[in-house]
């Protein structure tokens, strides 16, 4: 793995769900889930809105992860940054630098509560 950039600091745990087979169809599992410490990472913050309609107040929350290219992270898993539990929104993107200083993957968060 190359070194990257010094602000790329943070650990985060990726959360992979084992699997279920009922009727033929498989399903995630999420009371068996793998856990895996990926380290340098760095979160951003995309954006919070906030959601009072009446009956129920929600908070939807985005963030967007930046992990070294070779991080085992797929559409699917779930992040886990501090107490936060983050779904994954799309496809984790390569990002490879031509100079090899920035090489990265881009992974979409989103989180919902209320």
């Amino acid at each position: 793995m190359r070194r990257l950039l010094s602000f790329f600091n943070k650990t985060i745990t990726r959360l992979r769900p084992g699997t279920i087979t009922e009727r033929g169809t498989t399903y995630p599992n999420w009371e068996n889930v793998t856990e895996l410490q990926i380290n340098n990472c760095v979160m951003t913050w995309q954006g919070t809105s906030l959601s009072q309609d009446g009956r129920v107040m929600g908070i939807s929350d985005s963030k967007m992860l930046y992990a070294p290219l070779d991080a085992d992270i797929k559409e699917g898993d779930r992040i886990r940054y501090g107490s936060k539990v983050y779904e994954i929104d799309g496809d984790p993107m390569d990002w490879e630098s031509p100079t090899g200083a920035l090489d990265h993957l881009e992974i979409p968060l989103k989180r919902y509560e209320g």
